[in-house]
């Protein structure tokens, strides 16, 4: 049974291809000038969960059958412990910080200095999601049930809120809101295993596109703004930017 499992998942892993995805969304970090003001980063943080496995062993009964002997007579089985090994696995809820790393890695590239206590500005960035509609779950579902779960379709919008404040006063400088939609269509020649298997439909790569993106996307204003090219930031402050 085991051999059969490992067989299907490595046909699922084998043939499963990404069919379509969202674009990257372009974005450019300005660089820092003579004057621009040190930065100091907040947020940028979202729950992972993941699953450490736990090894163990475990008493188990085992029954043995019972049997004819040479002269017909029936002879009753018997039962006996033994010693099997275990796993479970137990989830285990961390704040990453890989995207305030990204953001870090995306100013300090761009010339900003980042960090210290006494950095007169705020850079502050939430995530919520994901958000997925009652509509993409059914167009979902119809997908894979038209193409006998060889497609899979994911469609879910992530969302951040860029606050930019005086580190002295705690004023707002610029509030914006952003909007991070994915889609991809994957396909496998394994019914539901291979798509599933497929990147493009797993949640950790989705989370990490949208939250990725969102970053670059939230970094890119704030270097805008601090370096005195806001063009019509200020005039979206508050709204979302898709």
């Amino acid at each position: 049974m085991k051999c059969v499992f490992a067989l299907v998942c490595a046909f699922a892993l084998a043939g499963c291809f990404t069919v379509s995805e969202s674009e990257y969304p372009a974005f450019e970090t300005v660089p820092a000038g003579e004057a621009s003001p040190a930065i100091a980063l907040s947020g940028f943080e979202v729950e992972v969960t993941s699953y450490v496995p736990v090894y163990g062993t475990s008493t188990v009964w085992v029954s043995e059958p019972g049997w004819y002997d040479r002269r017909g007579r029936y002879c009753a089985g018997w039962t006996h412990p033994e010693t099997v090994s275990s796993t479970s696995y137990i989830p285990r809820t961390e704040i990453s910080s890989e995207y305030a790393e990204r953001a870090q890695c995306a100013f300090e590239e761009a010339g900003w200095t980042v960090g210290g206590s006494s950095a007169p500005v705020v850079v502050d960035v939430k995530f919520s999601g994901p958000d997925t509609t009652d509509a993409a779950r059914t167009k979902e579902v119809a997908l894979m049930l038209a193409t006998l779960l060889t497609v899979d379709s994911t469609e879910t919008t992530w969302s951040a809120r860029l606050r930019i404040s005086d580190a002295a006063s705690g004023k707002a400088l610029l509030v914006r809101n952003y909007e991070q939609g994915y889609s991809s269509v994957a396909f496998g020649f394994v019914p539901l295993f291979g798509p599933l298997a497929c990147e493009a439909s797993d949640f950790g790569h989705v989370r990490d596109w949208c939250l990725s993106a969102l970053t670059d996307r939230a970094v890119a204003d704030a270097s805008r703004f601090l370096a005195g090219i806001d063009g019509d930031l200020k005039e979206t402050k508050g709204k979302k930017d898709k």
